[in-house]
């Protein structure tokens, strides 16, 4: 089973941690025994040769500008926008990052088209290692106006989700409302040209808007229970079983605070609990996925024992079968219910 399970990682914030200096290809472990920053954004989990060296070989790779009046959330500073033009010019330069890496590096693919994904597995299945890496928006204010939205997807953009903290567009994480008039106009622009909604983020009422309004292929990248975690950040039975009713997946976080409501002494089974309450809202693992959120400004020291890293993950899988999940499910969770709702995603890019 273990030889061809590969992982889809649906939230990575690659390009936000090269804003704060780290080097992408410099491993984890170097990087944390040269630089001490794991006080400002957590202990250093992610890298190229990381990435390369683990199971994962798909991931979901952000575009994430901090604004400004959220800047106290990190203990050191870090690229922030206080209006239109820095919010476009920062979120323009991690875009352009994931190109630039593409194309000077053939161990990464930016996965543009169904045609580019599908050769992307095919060459997995073939035992060739590379990482590929789809862009997508956290957070919709660098672009500034909907009839901006094209430009984006010309450079390779291919899913957004319109909130962080509340944006133009929306309420999201904290910061309570519904889509804004400009929220339904970019929704409307996405499901022109194909680009996929993630959901994560958003304030429930924005949520449930978003639903009844855009009849594109929805994700949650990055969500959790809000069962077991109740704070607005994560989502609600009904709000799970409406976006799975969607064919929409979910990407579990595994970090400690998103997992138990103290964020202390949790382990994989807090893990598999998430899964487990997704699963029986819903009758199936269909929806059941993997959205790490590692390097989103916090680290190895705060993701669930047994895990110190990218190559502990297969642990995980062997959580779940000790728990009654069936290889099958674990296949689902590891890459493909990504891999499925991704294809039904793109297939507006041939």
């Amino acid at each position: 089973m273990y030889k061809k399970l590969y992982i889809v990682d649906s939230h990575q914030d690659i390009a936000w941690n090269v804003g704060l200096g780290r080097d992408f290809f410099e491993p984890a472990a170097a990087w944390r025994a040269r630089v001490n920053d794991g006080a400002k954004y957590g202990e250093r989990l992610v890298s190229l040769p990381d990435l390369l060296a683990s199971r994962i070989r798909l991931v979901i790779g952000t575009i994430f500008v901090l604004p400004t009046r959220a800047a106290s959330m990190f203990e050191a500073e870090t690229p922030t926008y206080s209006n239109d033009d820095e919010a476009r010019r920062i979120g323009f330069e991690q875009l352009d990052f994931y190109n630039r890496l593409a194309a000077e590096d053939d161990r990464v693919a930016l996965i543009r088209t169904l045609a580019d994904l599908e050769t992307h597995i095919s060459n997995l299945e073939l035992g060739i290692k590379q990482l590929g890496i789809i862009a997508s928006m956290e957070g919709a204010d660098p672009l500034v106006h909907p009839s901006e939205l094209s430009e984006w997807v010309e450079k390779g953009l291919r899913l957004i989700g319109p909130a962080w903290k509340s944006t133009r567009y929306c309420g999201g994480t904290g910061e309570p409302g519904p889509l804004t008039p400009l929220g339904y106009e970019l929704l409307a622009e996405m499901e022109k040209q194909g680009v996929i909604l993630d959901l994560s983020h958003m304030a429930e009422e924005s949520f449930y808007n978003s639903l009844d309004a855009f009849h594109g292929p929805v994700i949650a990248s990055h969500s959790n229970c809000r069962h077991y975690v109740n704070t607005d950040r994560q989502l609600s039975d009904d709000m799970i079983k409406r976006l799975v009713e969607r064919d929409g997946v979910i990407g579990t976080v595994l970090y400690n605070n998103f997992l138990t409501e103290d964020g202390q002494n949790v382990g994989l089974e807090d893990v598999i609990r998430h899964m487990s309450r997704i699963a029986e809202i819903t009758g199936h693992t269909r929806s059941c996925a993997i959205g790490s959120d590692w390097d989103g400004g916090y680290g190895a020291e705060a993701i669930p024992a047994p895990l110190t890293g990218l190559n502990d993950l297969p642990l995980l899988a062997e959580a779940l079968l000790k728990h009654g999940f069936s290889e099958d499910d674990v296949k689902g969770i590891f890459h493909g219910n990504w891999v499925r709702a991704l294809k039904r995603g793109l297939s507006a890019f041939k």
